[in-house]
């Protein structure tokens, strides 16, 4: 359909294409794969689909999503015709011989013929089985053999102009290509008379909407495995904490809970550790008051070790222990440099050494004595007079008194006082150095911060070594490090503790607080379970939000809109369109009168079922409580061809014995629609009936003369075939038809094959071979001995199993008969006819020689011949 729109020209969209686009993104693209694919979609297929569901569900975009171009379901989409080619290589079905095959030609009409238990309803259950019929019987081997190979054949079929062909097990179940082959026989004309019978076809749009259902089903089972394999990994909670706020947001987890949410919810912090430490230990604790006095006892021990570790670490920490490596470094330097400076002044001197500290501390001395004692009112050096030196107490000579201003002046220099100032503020570091106690004392000592005794002990040698390299370290890197954590920590965790539970105490000792603090620990404790668990939490809120997303997917393939669409479809296309070609095919069996009608109900997901009743009654009056047995059938038949007739699809029609308890005119009547129908699609029917063979015949050939006299081709082409037994093994095709040849060429058939075939056995003495060939070469001479009476002698005037007698044109040859022939004919049929009948034991009827058979036949086609070019006189 198209559309003028601002001078272009869009393809509008067909109602149903409409509906379509409506659905959603994911159901649109499998639709489009389904069209181009033309088969429902496989595991990998449906996992794909799947994906993309949840990418819809999580409103994410995708090149991956396709629609359904416009004008594509608009119309129906023309199905090629389908035909039952051949069935080969048949294994294990029945008493089949195996590897039988049964060809099906070309034909429209199709009929194999066969005595009861010659294999019909063998080859009837095989179709049945391919097919997928829903009245499907079991499948058995051959029950008289000890082997039991899995039933399988070879099937050939046509479709379109295409030749396929492939092995059916069945093992592996029907063939989907022939689910629209219908199969009709006993079986399936009871399923009518049922409380329901579900519609067995689809119009073309209601099957691509049921595809759709299905496609949905398979995908929400994809999802939902999924889902049922996301289990949560999180621990479970202790029951004791189940009425805790953690508790709380445990079960109240839900997808898209942030991440600062879950930090938030699993914060647990050194303070709250350090209170639900102490709550616990205060809930457990009988003797409060004593308990407090112990634990101040406690308190100041630990002041006692944290005040020494302190005092220790503001004398050896790193900065007071820099400044002391610089201040002897500085010292030492300015020691050096006033040496030096003495070296130079000093050179002259009798002894070496002077302005060393030994010397300088003999000349401090030879000062406090001078200014002391000897000399108090003078300055040091005194050199007045006749002074004598303080230290020989020798009187000074002139050079002596020079060398002693020298020294004097050298001692008050700039360099020796930065010296001696250096000096005394090392020693004023150096003095304030602890004395650290020995090992035992100090392990003793650390009883208070719980720390084990080898790590203070080693604590300890660390400390010791930091002591001896202050006093010699001149850089600070001299000095080894130690790790004042080591303490520091353990004693402040042990006064939070102490301190936290003294606080605890001291409130439990208060009216109703027990209660409160009980409650209070319940909560830290569950706090820190969170924290412990918080990536498994995180882990959880992932799990949590994929389950969403997949519960959002799987809402996706709910197929209510779907089942409402196939449910218009139906009341549309089926729940009408059954009752008027129901009715339609009634007329037609002529069973028009008979008081019965189909009444339909909606049984969800757009299946209508039917079930049969009689009109104008009570629901309790059951169709087959009336009825006799012909008059079943063919309300079974109408409502059968009703059924499958409404797909449109050119598909196969099997009918297995079909009229089975039908008068003669209901069977003329189903001949000539099962006739009609094959003038549509290839109709298959097997029976045993020679009544139901002849008046095929007789339809057949009656269409096909008035198409000769119409001069069009023949609307419907017929073949047939017998099927035989012989010994154990049945579904054995004839050679020949002999019905459906003409005499004389059948009977030239026999004589240059199947006597040859005989007369080979005969000379090797095949004596139960020959026996059962030369029964079946009996029966068709007797066969053909009958229809040379109906076609030859008595001109096709009348055959059996035809209503109608034929006298135009044709009953004027009847004069050609004569005596002579009509003792032939006798003679032939009987001594032909003991192999169609059953005989007594005692007498049994022997099988003819090769010679005797031929004979009679070389006559028979000899009297042929010269009967058709005789005269009338």
């Amino acid at each position: 359909m198209k559309r003028e729109n601002e001078g272009t020209t869009e393809i509008a969209l067909h109602p149903f294409e409409q509906w379509l686009t409506e659905r959603h993104k994911w159901i649109q693209t499998a639709a489009a794969r389904m069209i181009k694919a033309r088969a429902l979609p496989d595991a990998k297929a449906v996992s794909n689909l799947a994906d993309l569901c949840i990418l819809e569900a999580s409103k994410q975009e995708s090149d991956q999503f396709e629609r359904v171009a416009a004008d594509t379901l608009a119309q129906s989409t023309g199905q090629p015709s389908i035909r039952l080619r051949k069935i080969s290589e048949v294994i294990g079905i029945n008493a089949i011989k195996d590897g039988a095959t049964l060809d099906f030609g070309t034909a429209g009409l199709f009929v194999i013929y066969g005595a009861n238990g010659s294999g019909k309803s063998g080859y009837s259950r095989l179709i049945k089985q391919i097919c997928g019929s829903r009245a499907k019987e079991e499948l058995l081997g051959n029950v008289f053999s000890k082997e039991r190979p899995e039933p399988s054949a070879r099937i050939h079929v046509t479709v379109g102009d295409a030749e396929k062909d492939g092995t059916w097990k069945l093992s592996g179940g029907p063939v989907p290509q022939l689910r629209h082959v219908h199969v009709f026989d006993s079986s399936v004309a009871t399923l009518y008379f049922g409380t329901k019978n579900e519609a067995t076809y689809e119009p073309s749009r209601m099957r691509f909407v049921s595809s759709l259902i299905k496609i949905c089903d398979l995908v929400s089972g994809e999802l939902t495995d999924r889902k049922s394999k996301l289990l949560s990994k999180l621990p479970k909670l202790p029951d004791d904490l189940a009425g805790t706020s953690s508790a709380k947001f445990l079960t109240t987890m839900r997808a898209g809970l942030s991440s600062d949410a879950i930090t938030t919810a699993c914060s647990y912090t050194k303070e709250m550790d350090l209170e639900r430490i102490s709550g616990e230990a205060s809930l457990a604790e009988k003797d409060i008051p004593g308990r407090l006095k112990v634990i101040d006892r406690e308190i100041s021990a630990l002041n006692i070790v944290k005040t020494m570790v302190q005092g220790w670490k503001d004398v050896l920490g790193n900065e007071n222990l820099a400044n002391l490596a610089t201040a002897r470094a500085n010292a030492i330097k300015k020691r050096k440099a006033a040496s030096e400076d003495a070296e130079k002044v000093f050179a002259g001197s009798p002894l070496e050494g002077v302005g060393q500290d030994s010397w300088r501390e003999l000349w401090e001395k030879a000062r406090e004595f001078s200014v002391s004692h000897a000399y108090k009112h003078a300055e040091f050096p005194n050199i007045a007079g006749d002074v004598k030196c303080v230290l020989c107490q020798q009187p000074l000579a002139d050079e002596a008194k020079i060398r002693l201003v020298q020294f004097e002046k050298f001692v008050r220099g700039e360099l020796e006082k930065d010296a001696a100032d250096a000096e005394r503020a090392l020693g004023k570091l150096e003095k304030v150095l602890p004395t650290l106690p020995d090992a035992k004392a100090w392990v003793a000592s650390t009883n208070p911060i719980k720390l084990e005794e080898q790590t203070a002990a080693d604590w300890l040698s660390a400390l010791v070594a930091r002591r001896l390299a202050a006093n010699t370290a001149i850089q600070a890197d001299q000095i080894p490090a130690v790790d004042w954590t080591t303490l520091e920590t353990p004693i402040a965790a042990v006064s939070d503790t102490l301190l936290a539970e003294k606080k605890a105490l001291t409130e439990l000792l208060q009216d109703g607080k027990r209660k409160q603090l009980a409650a209070r620990v319940q909560e830290l404790v569950a706090c820190q379970w969170l924290n412990r668990e918080q990536d498994a939490i995180r882990v959880e809120a992932q799990r949590l939000e994929m389950v969403a997303t997949l519960t959002k997917a799987i809402s996706l393939t709910q197929t209510t809109a779907l089942t409402k669409k196939n449910t218009e479809l139906a009341e549309q296309e089926l729940r009408g369109g059954y009752q008027e070609r129901f009715s339609k095919e009634l007329k037609a069996l002529n069973g028009a009168r008979l008081p019965v009608e189909p009444k339909s109900k909606q049984q969800g997901k757009g299946k209508v079922t039917f079930s049969l009743s009689v009109k104008e009654a009570g629901d309790d009056v059951k169709a087959e409580s009336i009825l006799s047995e012909g008059e079943r059938r063919i309300i079974a038949l109408a409502s059968f061809l009703a059924d499958i007739s409404g797909s449109g699809q050119p598909t196969p029609f099997v009918f297995d014995d079909p009229i089975s308890s039908l008068d003669q005119d209901f069977e003329e009547h189903v001949v000539e629609r099962l006739v009609a129908l094959a003038q549509e699609r290839q109709v298959i029917i097997f029976t045993h009936r020679l009544s139901l063979l002849a008046q095929v015949e007789s339809t057949v050939r009656k269409l096909r003369d008035l198409a000769e006299l119409e001069k069009q081709p023949a609307p419907v082409e017929l073949a047939t075939i017998s099927l035989r037994r012989l010994g154990q093994n049945v579904g054995l095709v004839a050679d020949m038809s002999v019905r459906d040849a003409k005499p004389d060429k059948a009977l030239n058939k026999i004589r240059n094959e199947a006597i040859v075939q005989l007369r080979k056995l005969h000379d090797a003495a095949e004596v139960e071979e020959y026996e059962q060939r030369a029964k079946s070469v009996c029966s068709d001479i007797r066969i053909l001995v009958e229809r040379c009476v109906e076609t030859i002698l008595l001109n096709s005037v009348l055959l059996r199993f035809r209503r109608s007698i034929t006298t135009q044109n044709v009953i004027g040859k009847l004069a050609k008969i004569q005596s002579e022939d009509c003792t032939m004919i006798d003679d032939l049929m009987t001594r032909y006819s003991v192999f169609e009948h059953s005989q007594s034991s005692e007498l049994p009827a022997e099988c003819p020689d090769p010679e005797v058979l031929e004979r009679d036949v070389d006559k028979l086609i000899v009297w042929i011949k010269e009967f058709s070019g005789r005269p009338v006189k």
